[in-house]
């Protein structure tokens, strides 16, 4: 799946991340603790430090990466962005159309605060006294994030139920059988059409300094990676139905939902059943949540290069990534919550360990842009209301 140009595979830059565990959980447990004791205040400058320590620990080419936001630019923008959340919960509270409404100009706004996060998030990175920057325009950013989302659900709803719907009473396999192959194939690829459009749209409109980032993405790529995705998750679906009839579990997980009496002892053997299938299906996402993040990362960077200088290269496997969000989940939990510092850290390792530059980076004449960051307003309403476009 990794491919890149090879014209630029001269010279090779690997990221590193030089950042200590226990030197992070001191930084760690004092901003939670000093977040606290001020009621929340603190979490501006906590915010900060942690973003410093992380740019500040990212190494390529013998130089590191800057964070340049200021706490009191993030605390003016937490405050507004809390005291609308506050504000909507109370509306939505009080009047349930209140809420809809609400819901409404939140979704308008969606594309205008992901453009002045991404932006923001640009311009408070700096490498080699050169900053990065964000130029997509708001109608690019309406299209892509809005609209074709919007026109995918349509075109899935309508196609695949209208279907169903037209041949339900002369000819209802057919109806059934249709309907879902029209549902799996507009979500298919819908699901690539939307993601090739966001993603192609915050790439291109990525700069470091005065020069463009550019990345040219083929539907069909992502197509066959949320194929594969959908084929893993129907395959092991129904491996665990044939795993539960050949367990002779079916008739009894069948008279729980039922109501039919059986005795207290399959009752137990059911129930034990149906919490081993919900940790199946729970490792089950997991794998396809990490298997779709391999394939889109390595391909997203293998067509991603600076100025036509410079490639990026992601060399991310299905069974590293498993294994660390595995073990760090697990040490996050066993360390009620102590070990998310070294889950943190092991994280950066690893993603800086999978990414690399290709290029020479000395030979890039590159200048700074004049541009400030003027505040981070969208940067914490993003954050208050977990908006993110992940792509990658």
């Amino acid at each position: 799946m990794t491919e890149h140009n090879t014209d630029l595979s001269t010279k090779q830059h690997s990221f590193n991340f030089h950042g200590n565990a226990s030197e992070f959980f001191g930084i760690w447990i004092v901003n939670i603790l000093l977040t606290i004791v001020t009621l929340g205040i603190y979490s501006a400058w906590a915010k900060v430090r942690t973003n410093t320590y992380f740019y500040g620990n990212t190494e390529l080419d013998g130089d590191r990466f800057e964070y340049l936001a200021k706490p009191m630019q993030i605390l003016i923008g937490r405050i507004i962005a809390v005291v609308a959340l506050i504000a909507w919960t109370i509306l939505s509270s009080i009047n349930p159309i209140a809420a809809i409404v609400c819901g409404l100009l939140l979704a308008l706004a969606l594309p205008y605060l992901s453009v002045r996060n991404i932006r923001f998030d640009a311009r408070i990175t700096r490498f080699r006294n050169v900053r990065f920057n964000f130029e997509g325009s708001y109608s690019s950013a309406y299209l892509n994030i809005l609209v074709k989302p919007l026109a995918t659900y349509a075109l899935i709803i309508i196609s695949s139920f209208g279907f169903a719907a037209l041949f339900m009473d002369s000819h209802p396999a057919v109806a059934i059988i249709g309907g879902i192959l029209l549902f799996t194939l507009t979500a298919v690829f819908g699901y690539a059409w939307v993601m090739v459009g966001m993603a192609s749209y915050v790439v291109n409109g990525y700069r470091y300094g005065d020069k463009p980032f550019n990345a040219g993405l083929n539907i069909r790529q992502y197509a066959k990676i949320a194929a594969l995705g959908g084929a893993l998750f129907l395959g092991s679906f129904i491996l665990g139905f044939l795993l539960i009839i050949a367990l002779g579990m079916f008739d009894t997980i069948q008279a729980l939902f039922t109501g039919e009496v059986i005795d207290p002892a399959t009752q137990m053997s059911s129930a034990l059943t149906i919490f081993a299938g919900y940790l199946y299906m729970f490792f089950i996402g997991f794998v396809i949540a990490a298997f779709v993040k391999t394939r889109i990362r390595n391909y997203l960077f293998s067509k991603t290069q600076i100025d036509n200088e410079l490639q990026l290269v992601s060399n991310m496997t299905l069974g590293g990534y498993l294994t660390l969000i595995i073990t760090n989940l697990l040490l996050t939990i066993f360390t009620l919550g102590l070990g998310r510092a070294w889950a943190d850290i092991r994280h950066a390792q690893y993603m800086a360990s999978v990414t690399q530059l290709d290029g020479d980076l000395a030979l890039m004449a590159v200048q700074d842009h004049n541009i400030e960051t003027s505040n981070a307003i969208a940067d914490e309403m993003v954050d208050v209301f977990d908006i993110n476009l992940n792509i990658v």
